[in-house]
């Protein structure tokens, strides 16, 4: 993703479609008076921004390929830039140089607990990404206007610690899945796993679930986690080995279950951990609730593309962005 330089949107329209221009209409001179002599001045020629063997290479030369390879994350990135600066304005909010460090140990601590290693996967991080001084402080400043803007909406109930503290060290439970469309269809794969046949191959010949590639095998589950259905993982706890679960109901499909593992509890004391758990759902709170803002701002900008290189690039990102 390259950031285009930190221009109105207005400009960046206007210079967008300068370069639609160019491609369709002869080259006019400006009408500009030199003081004092009255003539004309010829435009001045675009500024080289590279040599290759010698020969200048010029903005003009690159902005056709730079708006079609990530014009549209750019462009985003702008509007966001942009809308979050207004909103921080409205509110009175500064993101000072203490906000940007404070995103720095953020992002740090989502690496690892081991500063040295933390670090290693940042710069890891930033060089896969592309983020180098420029872009990488951008960052940092977007999450940190983020962050102050749906501070006071953040909550971290007791109910919410207490889930992730099942999640990081209650039971979990590693368990093959066969889905199907139909009650009838599951019952008659249950009923040939408990004839014999291997539930593994069942599985991978019969489930409609993307598991199926692994012969059914998921990753152990959690039944704290609400990333599965409530019926599945109600019946995890009922799991016995060599015995598949009763057929479970799931909306408009239906799986059955058969467990391959349990993995018991951390000898862990809530008191213990309650508190990093704490920071931790904080953290997850915000970044769905900046995600959510981050979504609305670019929704509501009214954004006209007229370069014809740009616009296809841009309408690309808002559709991976779900924007309207």
């Amino acid at each position: 993703m390259i950031r285009l330089a930190a221009l109105p949107l207005i400009v960046l329209a206007c210079l967008a479609g300068c370069q639609s221009a160019k491609k369709n209409t002869p080259t006019t001179s400006v009408s500009a008076q030199s003081p004092g002599n009255g003539r004309e001045t010829a435009p001045r020629a675009a500024r080289p921004v590279a040599y290759v063997n010698a020969q200048a290479v010029t903005s003009d030369d690159l902005l056709p390929t730079l708006y079609e390879a990530a014009g549209g994350e750019a462009l985003a990135d702008l509007i966001l830039d942009q809308r979050i600066a207004a909103r921080l304005t409205q509110r009175g909010f500064v993101v000072d140089a203490q906000a940007l460090a404070d995103e720095k140990t953020i992002i740090l601590k989502t690496q690892s607990d081991d500063p040295d290693t933390a670090a290693r996967l940042l710069e890891e991080l930033r060089s896969v990404r592309g983020l180098g001084p420029v872009r990488f402080e951008s960052l940092l400043r977007r999450n940190a206007g983020l962050r102050m803007l749906i501070e006071d909406q953040v909550e971290v109930t007791e109910a919410a610690v207490k889930q992730a503290y099942l999640l990081r060290y209650g039971p979990k439970y590693r368990v093959r899945l066969i889905v199907t469309q139909s009650a009838q269809d599951a019952a008659r794969l249950r009923e040939r796993a408990i004839q014999g046949e291997a539930f593994v191959d069942l599985a991978a010949m019969h489930s409609i679930d993307a598991s199926a590639a692994q012969g059914g095998l998921l990753s152990p589950i959690s039944p704290a986690d609400p990333q599965y259905p409530q019926a599945l993982r109600n019946a995890l706890p009922k799991l016995t080995p060599d015995q598949p679960s009763p057929v479970i109901a799931l909306s408009d499909r239906f799986a059955v279950l058969a467990l391959e593992d349990k993995i018991d509890s951390q000898a862990v004391e809530f008191a213990d951990v309650k508190q990093a758990l704490s920071d931790s759902v904080r953290l997850r709170n915000q970044r769905l609730l900046m995600e959510q803002l981050a979504r609305e701002l670019l929704a509501e900008a009214e954004v006209i593309v007229l370069d014809p290189t740009l616009k296809p690039a841009w309408e690309s990102q808002r559709k991976r962005l779900t924007l309207p």
